[in-house]
Parts: structure tokens; sequence; C-alpha cells
């Protein structure tokens, strides 16, 4: 929606793709969210790379379906869906690519031991010979190493009894474990699995007694052993916790103390100890939130929660390596400037900027206004939030805020999970240039970008590039020249939404060729487009040259880039 877009400058306007650190939580930006909630269930559909998340309470019990694509939420519309419920569980089944629920509080709070998995558009409840007993706040891990779903614990049955049996799922029928040892009874525990290590870690809880819980339990297939790490988490109950395969380690987040006081700090368990993480953000405190890690965007997604009220916030913690920032510029195909504008687009240059490489679309748009974030990168300029046309892990191209401060320098930062350094730039009132790619340079002149009328016809000498069709301006014909970073427009068109209508250029703007100034029949932000600058101009009477120095002042200022065009009769 951009100058990507004209099909015009396509050619010519192409993209220049250019150790760990702690991690970081990114609050995301999603068009669409489900409602807000606690006690939802979510786990990673690897075969449709997707995040799932089912049902909870808001109130009311949910069973509602959602997926999470990695920077948006959609609602699912299955022909059969589980009944509503909450404090139930799912994992993703790898051997039999599905996800698969069980247990959790009905509608009329009833307690529920059903089975049933999700295929990527469709749930179908299983019929297994054996099940473990009805249950909710119980917690699963699924079992790569062996093909099986692990359930522990729980709370279940209308006499209130605090599970601590084992069960696992085959993809057809359940089978109970009797392991030799086995974690105290608990419910509201959490359990991820660590591949890396080929076990299952579970985590905390309540204990029959109500006290909160901090031990750390490990299953290897056939039994429990509890670990004493040097250093734990505070005992908790209600947190959640997922498992990042990318850096080997499980992710903890949240959940609430004996006192029933919400937390919001960050550990992670690497096979023998836990840290506790230092993220420059975090969510706010909750308990009764979900997790699942998504390794196609590198991220562990979090979702909801409560906290005295119900929440459906999406944050993700960042699990690639620090990105980091060697230059920002002005687009380059419009001059390359070193300062920017309000306003203005402009090229980030670094390392580890982002996970993934794409342009917006409209589906990142929400109406007329531009998204702040592509797949949980973002971009900040003097703590406000740039608008993300393109991500790679080399380049990001973003659009300025309108309302970043001028006359000073500003930190640039890049989150996408983790936090650069800030990189400062120079801000200006205007940072203008003209569209001059690298194709129109030509035996080391560089030439404008111009049209003729016709649209497809650029204004260069005839045949100056093989198989683009050319010529030079007649005087008194009229040519379209494009720019970035001219600064306001009458009426204000903001940055980040698509112009609707027609504008002028608020400062004193003059092009000439040859030192002969032109005559404007349009000179503003073109529509339906994002911060490129249209300019129809008349070429003046000048003398036959291929190379008339095309110069042009905004604010009586002098723009800085060496132009030329072909102007014939």
């Amino acid at each position: 929606m951009t100058f990507r877009n004209v099909s015009l400058l396509m050619v010519f306007a192409a993209v220049n793709a250019g150790a760990q650190t702690a991690g970081n939580w990114t609050q995301m930006a999603p068009l669409t969210s489900p409602s807000a909630r606690s006690g939802t269930a979510m786990a990673y559909d690897s075969v449709h790379g997707q995040t799932v998340l089912f049902g909870g309470y808001n109130g009311g019990y949910l069973n509602d379906t959602w997926v999470w694509d990695g920077s948006n939420w959609t609602q699912k519309s299955p022909a059969n869906s589980p009944p509503v419920r909450s404090g139930h569980t799912m994992v993703y089944d790898s051997a039999h690519s599905q996800v698969v629920l069980f247990g959790g509080l009905g509608g009329s709070f009833d307690y529920l031991n059903d089975t049933w998995v999700w295929d990527g558009s469709n749930w179908t409840q299983k019929l297994p010979q054996a099940s473990p007993s009805v249950r909710y706040l119980h917690t699963m891990a699924y079992d790569s190493a062996h093909g099986q779903a692990v359930v522990y614990g729980g709370y279940g049955t209308a006499s209130s009894v605090f599970l601590n049996d084992t069960w696992v799922w085959d993809g057809s029928n359940w089978t109970q474990k009797s392991p030799q040892t086995s974690p105290p009874t608990r419910d509201r525990s959490v359990m991820a699995y660590d591949s890396a290590h080929g076990q299952a870690v579970l985590f905390g809880g309540y204990s029959s007694g109500l006290n909160s819980l901090n031990d750390t339990w490990v299953w290897d297939g056939s039994n429990w052993t509890q670990k004493t790490p040097p250093n734990s988490p505070p005992a908790r109950a209600n947190s959640a916790m997922a498992y990042d395969s990318a850096h080997g380690q499980s992710v903890l987040f949240g959940g609430e103390n004996q006192n029933l006081s919400n937390l919001n700090d960050t550990w992670t368990w690497d096979g023998s100890n836990w840290t506790q993480q230092s993220p420059q953000t975090s969510p706010p405190v909750r308990a009764f939130h979900s997790m699942a890690y998504d390794p196609a965007h590198g991220q562990t997604v979090l979702f909801g929660g409560y906290i005295g009220t119900y929440l459906n916030d999406t944050w993700a913690w960042g699990t690639g390596s620090e990105p980091a920032i060697a230059a920002v510029i002005s687009l380059s195909g419009f001059g390359g400037l070193s300062t920017v504008a309000p306003g203005s687009w402009v090229e980030i240059y670094g390392s580890n900027l982002a996970a993934t490489s794409r342009l917006w679309t409209g589906a990142d748009f929400s109406g007329n206004n531009a998204p702040t974030s592509l797949d949980g990168v973002g971009v900040t300029i003097g703590g406000q939030k740039a608008f993300v046309e393109y991500i790679s892990p080399g380049q990001i191209d973003v659009q300025t805020p309108s309302s970043i401060a001028t006359g000073g320098p500003l930190p640039v930062v890049v989150t996408n999970g983790y936090s650069s350094a800030p990189f400062n730039v120079t801000v200006n009132v205007a940072a203008p240039g003209l569209l001059a790619t690298a194709p129109f340079q030509i035996s080391g002149k560089q030439y404008a970008v111009a049209l003729l009328a016709d649209g497809v016809t650029y204004v260069l000498p005839a045949g100056a590039i093989p198989g683009v069709a050319s010529r030079p301006a007649k005087p008194g014909e009229p040519i379209v020249l494009y720019g970035i970073g001219f600064g306001t427009v009458v009426p204000n068109s903001p940055a980040g939404q698509i112009v609707t209508q027609s504008n002028q250029i608020a400062q004193s703007f003059q092009i000439s060729f040859g030192g002969v100034p032109a005559v404007f029949n349009y000179d503003g932000l073109e529509a339906p487009y994002i911060g490129l600058y249209q300019f129809n101009v008349t070429v003046p009477a000048v003398a036959d040259n291929n190379l008339v120095p095309l110069t042009f002042s905004l604010g009586g200022v002098p723009g800085a880039q060496t132009l030329y065009i072909a102007v014939h009769q």
C-alpha cells in the first residue's frame, strides 16, 4: 500500500536486502483477539503452523476455537466443538498430527474427562476404552520421545479430591502408569516437555492443604524424579510454562503466590537449574493465563489470564538473538540521507532484526491504518511506534511517526522479543528526496525516475536501459516525479494512514530544470498510498540536452541529491 505497490516503481524500488542475551516480552497488536478470559488452553499445531486456543472462562464458560499465526488471531468455525469448559489442557500430538484436549470444568460445574482432537479445521471426540477420572486444573505435556501425551494430577470429583496419578495417551487410548515415585497430590501446577533432556518438567501448584509449592519434578517416560536445583522460583500456582526448543529451555511466567498475590516474573529451566530473567518489559501480573511456544516465529506466546478482571492481551517472549542496528538512512532509492523527518521513510540495517522476511499486506492493516509490527517485530523512534512495511534479518523499512520531535537526535530501537541497543538519528523538519534508483544511474550520472503522461515511458535518453521504454521529455510536456520526506501537507495527512484526498506540501517548494523553474500541477501526497509524494510538473523551455541538471528546494533549502533528466524538442 506504499510506493512498493505502484507498478511503475516495482521494477526499480526493490528492497535492498541486506550471542543470545536476556530475553524480552513484547506486547503484540493483533487486529482481532479472542475475548478476555482465564483458564483457557493453547497448543502449537506444527502441521498448520499456528497456535490453537480453546475455551476458558470470563464469567461464563466458553468453547470457541482461535488460531494465532504469529501476528493475528483468527476465530475458527468448526462443524463440531467440545462443550464449554475451563481448566482443561491441550498438547500437540506430533505422532498423529493433531492437537489433543482433555478434561476441564464444564458449564454446569461438572468435572470432565472427555478427550477431543483438532485436525486444523474440526474437532472430533475420541472414545477410548480407558480414561483418567474426571478432573480439571491438571497439567499435560507431550512426550515426543515416547510418542505420548502425559497427564498428571489435578482436582476431581464432587468429593474434592486432589490427584497425583499419571496417565499417557497413545493416540487412541489412555493408560495409567505406575511409577515408583510421584510428586505429592496437587492441582494448578505447570508442565512442559524438555526435548533437549528427554523429560517432562513439572513445577509448583497447590497441595491438598492449599499450600503453594515450588518443587521441580521430571518424568522420563516411566518414573518421576524430584530435582534439587540451586535456584527455584518462589512457590506459586496458576502460572504458565512452555518449552522453547530453539534455546533448550522451559519458560515460566507469572501465577499467584500463597497470599493470592499475582506475579509477573519470568524464569527459565535449563535441565538442572532455574534462572530468573530480567526483561526490559513484561506483561502485567496475572494468573490463569496460557502459553505455547511457536517455533515458526521463534516466540513463546502468552494470552489472557485474570487479575480481578479478565484479560485478552497477547505477549511474545523473544527467542532470537538480540537485534543490532548498524545504520539508519532514508530510503536508498530516494537519496539515502543520514537524517530523517516526521512521516518520512527509512531503512534500518543491522543483524538479527527479524526471523522472517516479508512486506506488509492488506491483512496487516486496520482500515486505513498501517501496522506498527509484523510478525512480532516493531520499531520505536523517540519512544513512538513507527509503521512497519518490510522486515528481514538484515533490513527493516518503516515510516516514522508524524509526532516525533525535531531538532535533535532521537533513539531508534528494534524489538523482536529482544530489544536492540538504541541507535541515535538526527531528526529534521523534512528529509526530502526524489526517486532516483540505481538502475537509473547511467554512465556514472544519476537520473531521476520520471514518467511521461502515458504512465509507462520513462524520461531518459532513448534506449538507456535495455527493455525499458524511454525517451527525453519535451518542453511544455507534463511529467510525473515521486518523492519522500517532504514534510507536512495541507490538509494534514498523518503518517501511517492511507491518503484519501488531494493535498499540497506546506512549505514552499520548487523544482528547476537547468536552473529554470517548472510549473506544478500537483505537489502533495499521492492517494491511495502512504508517505509517497507525487509531483506533476510541466517541463520548462530549456536547451536540448540528455544531462539537464534537475534540482529542487524545500523551504528555500536546496535538496542534497545531484540528479539529471533528459529534455529534447
